[in-house]
């Protein structure tokens, strides 16, 4: 797997968004919620998940945070004079959805889709006793079943109003091939191209629509040392 960009940024980026998150929700005073908003439409988070070092070390998460707020259309709070020593829940949902952003190269758009800020700081015990891989894991997790509910065989079809005996019918697709597809008992990925190219043709969809390679986690041996959280 790639990462979103180079380790080398990695433990600056994981302390400014976790600073950041952290700045917005507790001295700016925005909810998880508007907060989760403004980062979905923020310019700063995607120049962040490519890892433009003027946004993920060249500034402090005071400095990120209050860039975000006012590129909303809001009046920024004032930098704090120095950062507490102990971390909050905020921190850590900023610092561990850095990590997770970087580990799987998705957009912030696609993580908080599926992962918002909420769920993240809900789920801070028992989750941040655990490694920030876990974390990870449980939030691509998240988005490989929320992209099979949208991009798979049954999905498309039940979109186009068809039933299996209908599909195979204008398909000349086997229906016992459609019922081990739609079972998983099949890898769609693994048919023939015609017989893709034929479902997607009946189904008017892409067949980029009916199958999806889910994300496995790469796991480096070298662990990025953790913060006393």
């Amino acid at each position: 797997m790639t990462h979103a960009y180079s380790e080398m940024y990695l433990e600056d980026a994981m302390r400014t968004l976790g600073e950041a998150v952290d700045f917005a929700l507790c001295d700016q005073g925005l909810s998880p919620v508007e907060l989760t908003t403004i980062l979905l439409n923020s310019l700063e988070m995607r120049q962040f998940e490519r890892g433009v070092a003027r946004v993920v070390c060249g500034m402090s998460g005071d400095e990120l945070a209050r860039e975000i707020i006012a590129s909303a259309g809001l009046k920024p709070a004032e930098c704090r004079e120095s950062y507490p020593f102990d971390r909050s829940p905020q921190y850590w949902a900023g610092w561990v959805l850095a990590y997770a952003q970087w580990m799987c190269s998705l957009g912030f758009n696609e993580l908080l889709e599926v992962a918002p800020l909420d769920w993240i700081i809900g789920s801070y015990h028992p989750l941040h006793e655990a490694s920030k891989d876990k974390f990870a894991q449980i939030v691509i997790d998240k988005w490989n079943k929320a992209q099979a509910d949208k991009k798979s065989l049954k999905a498309a079809r039940k979109a186009a109003g068809l039933t299996q005996k209908q599909l195979a019918a204008q398909s000349g697709v086997k229906l016992r091939a459609i019922q081990l597809y739609e079972q998983n008992q099949l890898d769609l990925r693994r048919a023939s191209v015609s017989s893709a190219l034929a479902l997607a043709n009946t189904l008017s969809c892409a067949i980029e629509d009916l199958v999806w390679q889910p994300i496995a986690l790469e796991y480096d041996s070298r662990a990025i040392p953790s913060e006393r959280l």
